[in-house]
């Protein structure tokens, strides 16, 4: 009993020696990244940071980091107690005229989808998608969308008809909700914002900061509060989401509640476990979907753009947001696999 006592302990002692707590933080105001996505060298997620800013990571491994607001970091970390990101440079047009005088707010965004199961990538989509928004109402009219669209081949992780309806296939058109993420956390009684804290019920779960230097207001929190996990039961199967965080950057002009016209960008991530009762399936999901607001204007009629002219778009923004090294090294991998490959 001594000696697993010992054992055990030396085990831990060594584990604890190998993760250490690292805090990210923005390079100009030092404050933590909330929801930073962290890669190790193969591309895989190994988590997020967490409200503080921090995250486990181990001495000599390669990771990437990667944050809607932030420019994308490699490094092999060496011990260091604070990673800091810089902010993400990208600039759209301003506008001047006001929603008051205008029928219509029109947008386009660019987005992105990435889906990995068991570490492998399972899919990649990209592109382009145009919105008019009434601006008495806020209804949403979709316009035309082009995306680019990978999905693996491999046996191993491929699709079952039965699965699909479980959702293990998370094709994310971006679409805008008529409400922000800011505007429903403060309607919602349980829920309020102190210092930069978002409370629900006492408990803190996401943070709020104002960036002034950038005019921007940046909103970070647990989209799966009040629950741990949420549960879904289908043909066998049983799917646990245990991790669900929502971003989202708003241009910043004092205001109490940023609406939809405000928005920059947006980005969820989301950890699923899939199982069968019966068969020998256990898969390990991440999901992470992310839009920028590239093009945005005022406007008395409602013209959408064609499908040439958006090919057009996507070509321009999507140079705009490189995509993380990692996942672009693993899109190259999967695409020169024989087809069938497993």
């Amino acid at each position: 009993m001594r000696l697993f006592i010992l054992v055990l302990f030396l085990f831990l002692t060594r584990l604890i020696a190998f993760a250490q707590p690292v805090m990210l933080a923005d390079s100009i105001t030092r404050n933590p990244v909330s929801y930073a996505t962290v890669y190790d060298a193969d591309g895989s997620v190994i988590g997020r940071s967490d409200m503080g800013g921090y995250i486990h990571l181990q001495k000599g491994s390669e990771y990437h980091i990667s944050h809607i607001s932030y420019e994308p970091k490699s490094l092999v970390y060496d011990e260091d107690s604070i990673i800091l990101l810089s902010p993400s440079t990208y600039n759209i047009p301003e506008v001047t005229v006001t929603a008051k005088k205008k029928k219509y707010y029109r947008c386009k965004v660019y987005f992105r989808s990435i889906e990995h199961v068991d570490s492998s990538l399972k899919y990649y989509m990209d592109g382009i998608r145009e919105f008019y928004i009434d601006t008495k109402s806020k209804k949403v009219h979709c316009g035309n969308v082009v995306t680019n669209y990978f999905m693996s081949s491999r046996k191993d992780i491929a699709q079952k008809k039965r699965s699909m309806m479980m959702g293990d296939r998370y094709m994310a058109l971006p679409y805008l909700e008529k409400n922000t993420l800011y505007e429903e956390t403060i309607r919602d009684h349980k829920r309020n914002i102190e210092s930069g804290i978002v409370y629900a019920d006492s408990i803190p779960i996401g943070s709020c900061e104002v960036l002034s230097e950038k005019s921007e207001m940046l909103l970070s929190m647990d989209a799966l509060w009040p629950k741990s996990t949420l549960v879904t039961n289908l043909f066998g199967y049983t799917q646990v989401l245990s991790k669900y965080n929502k971003t989202e950057l708003y241009r910043y002009n004092d205001f109490d509640a940023p609406s939809v016209f405000d928005l920059k960008s947006s980005n969820s991530f989301r950890h699923l476990t899939l199982t069968h009762k019966k068969e020998n399936l256990v898969r390990d999901i991440d999901v992470e979907d992310a839009f920028y607001v590239v093009e945005h204007d005022y406007t008395n009629t409602k013209a959408f753009s064609s499908s040439a002219l958006l090919q057009e778009d996507y070509k321009k923004y999507s140079g705009l947001f490189p995509i993380a090294e990692r996942i672009r090294e693993q899109l190259v991998r999967e695409e020169q696999l024989p087809e069938n490959d497993s």
